[in-house]
């Protein structure tokens, strides 16, 4: 099985996500985006492929964000790699069986690597701005201490360049004649 980078792109957002998430928490994808210096749009494929298999849930309105829909023990890095790889045909010549060998002991290994055993090895760094959530939490979810940020600086405000709004720009141009 070949790992692309999209691939453990996907396993350290679901880690990040499964932080949260023990903490009763909620992500949403411009902290994931900054925290993994993505873009949103990428990022947005990911997240749907991985709602879409079942592996995480979308929470709307204020706090909300993603959280894990499966407990992180039941999710496996094959789980991840298969998700994202899809399956890859395999071509006949002289090493086929030789790789198919290989291939199905890799599946092995990363079978019984779990996000849950990833995430207590990981030290990931909760966002301040994701609020808690009664619906996030999951039935018998480990409590996994996470270092909490420490002092967050104070958002600055954008100065406004102008209107947001087609109205308002109608409306704005009024105004200037």
């Amino acid at each position: 099985m070949r790992i692309f980078s999209k691939s453990k792109i996907a396993f350290n957002i679901l880690l990040d996500i499964a932080a949260h998430t023990a903490q009763g928490r909620a992500i949403s994808v411009p902290l994931v985006c900054r925290r993994h210096q993505l873009s949103h749009s990428y990022l947005e494929v990911i997240f749907g492929q991985l709602r879409d298999a079942g592996f995480i849930r979308s929470h709307r309105g204020p706090g909300g964000g993603y959280s894990l829909a499966k407990k992180p023990e039941d999710i496996s890095l094959y789980d991840v790699l298969s998700l994202m790889n899809g399956q890859e045909p395999l071509y006949e010549d002289l090493g086929v069986s030789l790789w198919a060998n290989l291939d199905a002991y890799m599946d092995l290994q990363m079978k019984q690597i779990t996000l849950s055993d990833a995430l207590q090895r990981s030290s990931i760094v909760l966002e301040q701005s994701t609020q808690g959530l009664g619906q996030v939490r999951l039935n018998a979810a480990p409590k996994i201490p996470v270092a909490a940020k420490s002092k967050k600086e104070p958002q600055k405000l954008k100065p406004r360049l102008g209107p947001n709004s087609v109205f308002s720009f109608g409306e704005y141009l009024k105004s200037k004649a």
